[in-house]
């Protein structure tokens, strides 16, 4: 091939193939003159183009002898991919306990054993004992080798630090919600009773990292549920998370399943764990709600309740990973956890097989006191509050500059916190210097009675299907709030408006309730407080014919959820006074009465108030003067 030709001949060529081309009466112009300078250097571009190539494999050489000295990746490369080899300390209920795992394996990390079996990695204690969910059918006994899978092992540049390598895990991943929408599957996204999946085009990791105050805002919208007692009392917000307490046949169940289906028509997705139903309980409750219109937007991740509770745990670890996926995308989710003793029966479990097994090896002892969180706690204690947040705080609002989507989390308790009843000081009645010994006595027991009437009877230490008091408490400290239901001697059902709150406060009411429902909280508060304290006859009887009104106001029927603009309705009523001394059989009568009288008369000012979530003045005294329209048409007093 012959060499290019220089830049001078070229351009002498070119002159002369123009020159040529040009009429004779032009060739003594500028134009000729002008054509060849132009031509002369585009040429001179093309050459120096040609001679300045970058040959890239000398320029790739060039930079790995600059920043890498030989061999340097490669011992780094055999280094990282030497993984820690775990040993089995104990196996049971589908559940290893592994010592020795690599620390930088993320949880949802593959593991695999010597035998072939596989595993997810769960939970990391502090003392780096690891709890791996089994996967793969296959047994593993102590003392058996572990590793977590690598993926992939980074190599990455650092101009401060120089070369450095890092490892890639493979984790188990979760079909992504979309494809599980109206489905009823187990974890690993298939239908129930069979083994297929649903079609899907992304998944997502089991177990994510938890957002970073960066990444969160605070919770300042509010998630309708359409419970009345919950929407009034403990307001809930998109981003909370809130407990359901309460002993058997309370209605929790019933509850969390209104909440579901008062997110019809408002885009929130809900995941529903379900882990203390059998089969037919769920497939009737997915019927139920595919007849009320939210299976749509509604996913059912299902364990039978005699499972093993690593099996129960990792259903609430996927409906969690599931409502993630959402939130990532600016969605809003609805997490339902149906019965949180999975999760603690799998921690007590873990306790206790460590326990047994490490036989007092551990370089912290679980009964020593360790700095957590501002308190100083036990180990064990501290070991447990992390596992439990693990769950209970993957709740949270995103920052809007990652698309602002939330995730809200209704954890069932099946138990009751302490009843904190007060006790009569006899101390201090002994000081009464003008009171006999006989009076005193009398008083004494006076206010023992009192204190039982007003209380109910304290639950025995530990009752079968319900938590002890102290892990109540416990999960109560972690979560942002609690429901607290009750069964009154009358078998009514209720919410216990002295032991539920909210700490997001009134930021998680609606626009149109917060200027209403905070009024109607205190004067319940004051009618429980007199009703407990109170010595006044008159006084107690106002205060519980108070209580009694209220109370029956925010009772429903289960699976009826109550709109925004019927509850606003009703608040309106009863801080004008409705509804007084009148039976609760009777109140409920009224009340849909005057409820269907708004939607006849009244009907703009109901959509107006759905549509904006707002409650102007004008929409108020129209929602007045229409109660005392209906209390004249009807001759209410």
């Amino acid at each position: 091939m012959r060499p290019p030709a220089s830049s001078d001949r070229l351009a002498a060529v070119a002159s002369k193939a123009v020159v040529g081309l040009l009429p004779k009466s032009a060739q003594h112009t500028g134009i000729r003159q002008n054509a060849c300078k132009r031509i002369r250097r585009d040429n001179c571009v093309t050459a120096s183009a040609q001679k300045e190539a970058p040959d890239w494999d000398a320029e790739r050489l060039v930079l790995r002898k600059r920043t890498l000295k030989p061999n340097q990746l490669e011992t780094l490369r055999k280094f990282e991919e030497e993984v820690a080899i775990g040993t089995v300390l104990h196996s049971e209920d589908g559940v290893a306990l592994v010592e020795g795992l690599n620390q930088d394996a993320p949880l949802g990390t593959v593991v695999s054993f010597v035998n072939h079996a596989q595993g997810i990695l769960l939970w990391r204690r502090g003392d780096g004992i690891c709890l791996v969910l089994l996967t793969g059918g296959l047994p593993v006994k102590a003392g058996e080798s572990a590793i977590p899978q690598v993926k992939a092992i980074l190599q990455v540049a650092d101009a401060d630090e120089g070369p450095k390598t890092k490892r890639s895990y493979n984790v188990a991943r979760v079909p992504d919600g979309n494809a599980l929408a109206g489905a009823v599957v187990d974890w690993q996204g298939r239908a129930m009773g069979t083994d297929s999946t649903p079609p899907q085009t992304s998944d997502w990791p089991l177990i994510s990292p938890q957002m970073d105050i960066a990444q969160q805002e605070d919770v300042h919208e509010a998630l309708y549920t359409g419970v009345k007692a919950v929407d009034v009392l403990t307001p809930l917000g998109r981003g909370q998370s809130l407990l359901v307490a309460g002993p058997k046949g309370a209605g929790k169940s019933s509850l969390v399943l209104d909440a579901i289906l008062g997110q019809r028509d408002t885009g929130v997705r809900c995941i529903y764990a379900a882990t203390k139903h059998t089969a037919e309980q769920v497939s009737e409750l997915s019927d139920t709600l595919q007849r009320k219109g939210a299976m749509a937007h509604t996913t059912v991740i299902f364990a039978p309740p005699s499972s093993p509770p690593a099996q129960r745990f990792v259903v609430m670890c996927t409906a969690v990973a599931l409502a993630e996926r959402a939130r990532s995308k600016g969605d809003h989710a609805l997490v339902v956890l149906d019965d949180l003793t999975g999760m603690v029966d799998l921690w007590d479990s873990t306790s206790s097989w460590i326990g047994a097994a490490r036989s007092g090896t551990a370089v912290v002892a679980d009964g020593d006191k360790v700095q957590y969180e501002g308190m100083l706690i036990s180990a064990a204690a501290a070991e447990g509050r992390r596992f439990f947040s693990s769950i209970l705080q993957r709740s949270g609002k995103s920052h809007r500059k990652l698309g602002g989507g939330s995730l809200t989390l209704l954890g069932v308790v099946p138990g009751m916190p302490a009843a904190g009843q007060p006790k009569p000081r006899a101390a201090a009645i002994a000081q009464y210097t003008t009171l006999s010994d006989a009076q005193k006595a009398k008083l004494l027991a006076a206010l023992e009675r009192q204190v039982a009437a007003a209380t109910p009877a304290a639950a025995p230490a530990h009752v079968p299907g319900m938590m002890p008091t102290e892990v109540v408490e416990e999960l109560m400290s972690i979560a942002d709030g609690q429901v607290v239901l009750h069964k009154d001697a009358d078998a009514t059902v209720g919410v216990d408006a002295r032991l539920s709150i909210s700490r997001i406060g009134s930021r998680a009411y609606p626009p149109a309730l917060a200027a209403l429902a905070p009024s109607i909280r205190l004067q319940l508060a004051q009618a429980v407080d007199a009703a407990r304290f109170g010595s006044e006859s008159q006084v107690l009887q106002e205060q519980q014919g108070v209580l009694t009104r209220f109370k029956a106001a925010l009772t429903q029927l289960a699976g009826h959820p109550v709109p925004l603009e019927e509850l606003v309705a009703l608040l309106v009523a009863l801080q004008r006074g409705a509804f007084q001394d009148v039976a609760t059989e009777v109140l409920q009568m009224r009340l849909r009465i005057y409820v269907h009288f708004l939607r006849r008369t009244r009907a703009q000012e109901l959509r107006s108030i759905a549509a904006t979530q707002t409650l102007t003045d004008s929409e108020a005294a129209a929602l007045s003067d229409a109660y005392q329209a209906v209390c004249q048409q009807f001759e209410w007093n």
